[in-house]
């Protein structure tokens, strides 16, 4: 199952709740009653912005959340705890309205979510993963990378980053190293050569 789902950023600053979840690798909750497991794009208006698996779903009041940006009332209702699994804030798919997309809020058909789960991958810099197949593979790395608790690094075993903030693990073969996100995503598209096309080109 996927679901499409768009907050309003009057009401929930998602932009920097993403970027401060995915961070610090914990999960958060949003109104929306989900699947256990199910997949989730979350989007503002301006389009999508991440990509997010349902931890569970549970009837209460709201939890605290520093990115609400309106009153907490005491009704309950059915909140979803989602963990991220990648955040993108310069994705091609963020400038684009959804109704130019045709795509609508909610659940989504199997077909739109193939279509959702390929445009997402080839605008997200994981551009080596094509398959469902090895999208699923990545995700477990990528679960395993964010629950091992062993103590990083004071620095990037790649590039020598010492910006604690954004060190994280990377799984290579079972054993664990210490890298910056730049690394991290090199170390994931095996190390092929990237090119930026805008700067080597004539236009």
């Amino acid at each position: 199952m996927c679901h499409l789902l768009i907050v309003e950023e009057s009401e929930f600053a998602l932009r920097q709740a993403v970027v401060a979840y995915y961070e610090t690798k914990e999960p958060f909750y949003l109104p929306a009653e989900l699947a256990e497991g199910e997949d989730v794009f979350l989007a503002t208006a301006d389009g999508i912005v991440a990509y997010a698996e349902v931890l569970f779903s549970e009837y209460t009041t709201r939890p605290a959340d520093p990115h609400w940006l309106v009153e907490a009332d005491e009704q309950e209702r059915t909140y979803a705890c989602l963990d991220l699994i990648s955040v993108d804030l310069r994705h091609p798919l963020l400038g684009s309205g959804f109704p130019a997309l045709n795509i609508k809020p909610g659940q989504t058909d199997p077909k739109t979510r193939q279509w959702l789960l390929e445009a997402w991958q080839a605008g997200h810099f994981e551009t080596d993963v094509s398959t469902v197949e090895e999208a699923k593979k990545r995700r477990i790395e990528r679960f395993r990378e964010r629950n091992h608790l062993a103590p990083l690094l004071a620095s990037c075993e790649a590039c020598g980053s010492t910006r604690q903030s954004v060190l994280e693990w990377h799984e290579d073969n079972g054993h664990f190293k210490t890298l910056c996100p730049t690394c991290h995503r090199l170390a994931h598209q095996a190390y092929q050569e990237i090119q930026d096309i805008a700067a080597a080109s004539d236009d």
